[in-house]
């Protein structure tokens, strides 16, 4: 017998529980949508101080994982948001109509090609021997932030406009005052939405917290997906 994406998610002998850190990071967009969904869960945040015991019991030595109310372990924060988005009852957030999810992948795979392009400027900071550096405690402080410097400012310079011309495109080609693909909030507007907010956070160096000011249509994408009514309740409940 098929089980649909919301009996999934709702039956079982326990409750639906998403593990993560005490951050937004990729988990966020899951939590966005299975609340948009109204689906309930339980939030479970990992304290970074616990992470060293807790990581070899995790499937693949990382975070998030998602437990089933019927006991099944869920991997990858892109599956969660899928599968979240399909247990939606107004069949909105990931449509069964082939030709829109069509659409919703392709959106989806700008916000990760977006990631990737930012990637290397994140990790030079984090993780530099990663990228041919020498590890943090053993690079010089001057030449490290010099290396971050330019690697953040290139990306504003170069990869950002890049970016925000294409999701500015898809914006006007869905009518200019609504979402990516439409009138109906997707599981890809929620995930540009996270991917590109963070941007305007000014949690990493050298990228402005108005970084995203000259590109106004996206930041009237942004204003309108965090006050869909739905999201805006979310938001409420962890503020």
């Amino acid at each position: 017998m098929t089980q649909s994406a919301h009996d999934l998610l709702t039956s079982g002998d326990g409750k639906l529980s998403l593990h993560y850190f005490s951050i937004e990071g990729v988990a966020e967009q899951v939590r966005i949508t299975l609340s948009v969904a109204g689906i309930p869960f339980d939030d479970i945040r990992v304290p970074f101080s616990e992470w060293q015991t807790k990581k070899p019991t995790t499937k693949y030595g990382q975070l998030p994982e998602m437990i089933l109310p019927n006991g099944q372990l869920i991997t990858e924060s892109m599956a969660m948001l899928r599968l979240a988005g399909e247990a939606d009852p107004e069949g909105k957030l990931y449509p069964a109509d082939v030709g829109k999810r069509l659409q919703i992948e392709e959106a989806l795979g700008l916000t990760a090609d977006l990631s990737r392009a930012w990637r290397p400027a994140l990790y030079i900071g984090m993780r530099p021997e990663k990228l041919g550096h020498p590890k943090s405690a053993d690079w010089a402080k001057e030449e490290k932030d010099a290396t971050i410097k330019k690697l953040r400012e290139a990306f504003l310079a170069e990869e950002l406009p890049r970016y925000m011309g294409y999701y500015a495109d898809l914006i006007k080609e869905a009518g200019g005052n609504a979402f990516l693909l439409g009138e109906d909030l997707t599981i890809a507007d929620i995930a540009a939405y996270q991917g590109l907010n963070y941007y305007r956070k000014g949690v990493a160096d050298y990228v402005p917290a108005d970084c995203l000011d000259p590109y106004p249509d996206v930041v009237a994408f942004l204003k309108r997906v965090e006050e869909q009514p739905k999201v805006a309740a979310y938001k409420a409940s962890k503020a």
